[in-house]
């Protein structure tokens, strides 16, 4: 297997594009949604997740997104500020679009299942103007979340971030991030997914999502 080398002369260790959203996790497990009175909030989305990890672990990181004008919105930003990760790269739909929200139903540690309230988000809204090239050149590593790809302006985007990251030699970290609802048909995903992949040094998924790819 080749190994993938960084480039040591960078200020940040990490940025991720893609989806900035709301998770409410149910507090009381082992019943259905119906009988889940109680949640807690938490910022969403996988790569605003790993995002938050990579600077918990001590990397320099940034975050390239949209999010609602709204305090779910404002709440994600100050949620990212408040773990030491760079928000410049976050801009502020003005157009009436609302920040996605999952819900969380544990039945039981084997049986367990998200409801997901995604119809016009903020986060698919990221114009390809919006992309902070500065951001990407002075980064080790991008992380380009799949589910971006999904729609446009935030599809156009993302294959911009990737040209960014060729051009000056960033490595792109590719989470495939495969959820059916934002999609149209396979064959739509798979033919985004491609130009994302061809594109990236590292893939990472289920292999539900490889299939898909």
């Amino acid at each position: 297997m080749e190994s993938v080398s960084f480039a040591a002369d960078k200020a940040l260790d990490f940025v991720a594009i893609g989806r900035l959203c709301i998770d409410l996790n149910a507090n009381e497990i082992n019943r259905p949604m119906e009988e889940t009175m109680t949640f807690t909030k938490y910022v969403g989305g996988s790569p605003a997740n790993i995002c938050i990890g990579m600077s918990r672990l001590g990397m320099k990181s940034a975050f390239i997104g949209k999010v609602a004008d709204d305090q779910m919105g404002r709440f994600i930003v100050q949620y990212l500020q408040n773990n030491d990760i760079e928000t410049s790269g976050i801009t502020t739909d003005r157009t009436g679009a609302v920040t996605g929200l999952a819900f969380t139903e544990i039945k039981s540690p084997e049986d367990c299942s998200i409801l997901m309230y995604r119809d016009h988000v903020a986060d698919l809204l990221l114009a390809p103007e919006e992309v902070d090239e500065s951001l990407i050149a002075g980064s080790r590593v991008l992380l380009v979340s799949g589910t971006a790809l999904a729609k446009s302006p935030s599809r156009e985007a993302v294959l911009l971030a990737l040209q960014y990251a060729r051009k000056h030699g960033t490595k792109v970290v590719f989470d495939i991030d495969y959820r059916p609802y934002t999609w149209t048909s396979p064959e739509e995903t798979a033919i985004y997914y491609h130009l994302a992949a061809e594109k990236s040094d590292i893939i990472i998924g289920t292999r539900e999502e490889f299939d898909m790819l």
